[in-house]
């Protein structure tokens, strides 16, 4: 048993008719979903769950994954795959629902789209970074993404200068008024084990992005001293009307 992945087949949908198939302690398990569980340090979708029986609504705060299958390949990250997700909900709904209740499901595109550029600026960031500090991905110690930020903990022993800070976003900017196309594209032994690529740079990435750079808008970034043998490097983008409009 497995929740069908409507995110990665459209990445634009915000909303579909789906089945409960296990209620668990946290919230529902449906049979497909649109909303992107939290993972690669991406925030989890959140939205409402609508029952079409009777038009009972309830907001889900969070999108979380559990159980899969575990992959192993040479090249890829191991991660887990055909996950069952959690659309997490106040446990006092639960005893209202029932197994087999069809429920329209729909995330809230605003943050979706905001959390989708964010990532993809912040592979925009580490793509630049690498042209000037080759290997620097290999110190990549943590990350989050969401609506208001992504950001990229690394653990150096120097701080990133304002001058490397103006140079990774002055080329940021540039790669996004050139539109440069972004390709997500799947490892051929696994469907799921995804890539983000643009140019001739490309790295294991299951999220969600846009489809080309100019969706972006504008990027600031900054950095961050979160300890002696750390750095913070933070992307910002702005919020963006024209590529939320892409949203269904």
């Amino acid at each position: 048993m497995k929740t069908e992945k409507l995110y990665y087949k459209n990445p634009l949908q915000t909303s579909c008719e789906a089945v409960v198939i296990e209620k668990h302690p946290q919230g529902l398990i449906f049979d497909k979903t649109i909303a992107y569980p939290e993972g690669g340090g991406q925030v989890g979708d959140v939205g409402f769950l609508t029952r079409t029986s009777d038009n009972f609504q309830i907001p889900f705060f969070n999108t979380t994954k559990i159980k899969g299958r575990n992959i192993f390949l040479e090249d890829f990250p191991s991660i887990k795959v055909e996950n069952l997700i959690i659309h997490h909900i106040d446990e006092s709904f639960l005893e209202k629902i029932e197994e087999g209740d069809i429920f329209i499901l729909e995330i809230n595109k605003k943050n979706r789209s905001q959390n989708t550029l964010h990532h993809s600026a912040l592979h925009l960031a580490l793509m630049a970074l690498e042209d000037i500090k080759p290997g620097i991905d290999q110190r990549i110690v943590g990350a989050k993404i969401t609506d208001k930020y992504g950001r990229l903990d690394f653990a150096i022993d120097y701080k990133f200068s304002p001058e490397l800070l103006k140079t990774l976003e002055d080329t940021c900017n540039k790669y996004i008024e050139e539109n440069i196309p972004v390709e997500i594209y799947s490892h051929p032994k696994e469907p799921e084990a995804l890539y983000w690529k643009c140019k001739n740079y490309s790295v294991p990435c299951g999220g969600t992005h846009c489809e080309s750079t100019g969706n972006i808008g504008v990027v600031k970034i900054k950095r961050k001293s979160i300890g002696k043998n750390s750095e913070r490097l933070i992307v910002e983008v702005p919020e963006n009307n024209n590529f939320l409009n892409y949203y269904k």
